[in-house]
């Protein structure tokens, strides 16, 4: 995990220095609850790659996959292009069947606006191009550098809170974002995100 979070902060440091701040995924605030909200976020288009492990943040599948990603935006793409790194990175998990099994996850990083129309391709097989739909989502932000358990809490909380509003959120898969580096010890931005249907929502 340390070496992830060093590479993340050399990456976010450079970016800081030399574009201001990361491009942040887009959305629309529907409702705003206390300690949690309702979203609405656009058709996108991200740039993923899919693990298996026990552990979706902090096992050594997840910093394989942070460094194929990293690759692709660093110039490992049909264009050997650099391509600027954005915010947050995200998880999406379904978890695996009893308190032991592997998780299949999912990590992206979102495609700049910039090359939302025309992306260059990934030269990494295992890499793909992920145009996602549009979506609703109820989402709670909280701070600090969390392990899995604090996660799966978190999610857990969010569902109760969510479900007690009236709403009917999905408990698979469940999302996890992150938006700051190592470098960022004090007011981080970590959330976890459930699927809602905007129809019943």
């Amino acid at each position: 995990m340390l070496q992830t979070f060093l590479t993340i902060g050399i990456f976010v440091a450079s970016s800081l220095a030399i574009g201001g701040p990361l491009e942040q995924a887009p959305y629309t605030v529907v409702a705003d609850h206390e300690g949690w909200q309702e979203r609405d976020y656009p058709q996108t288009r991200w740039v993923s790659t899919d693990f298996v492990d026990i552990f979706a943040h902090d096992g050594v599948q997840h910093r394989e996959a942070f460094n194929k990603l990293f690759q692709f935006i660093s110039g490992k793409n049909s264009e050997s292009v650099e391509i600027p790194m954005t915010a947050p990175v995200t998880f999406r998990i379904i978890p695996g069947e009893g308190p032991n099994c592997s998780s299949s996850v999912t990590m992206s990083f979102l495609v700049p606006s910039f090359l939302q129309e025309s992306t260059p391709q990934p030269t990494d097989t295992s890499v793909y191009l992920e145009d996602r739909p549009a979506m609703r989502f109820v989402t709670r932000e909280f701070d600090g550098f969390p392990d899995e358990l604090d996660w799966t809490m978190q999610a857990a909380e969010l569902y109760e809170l969510a479900t007690a509003a009236g709403l009917e959120p999905k408990t698979e898969p469940h999302w996890t974002a992150g938006y700051d580096g190592p470098s960022v010890i004090v007011n981080r931005r970590n959330e976890v995100w459930l699927e809602v249907d905007s129809a019943t929502a």
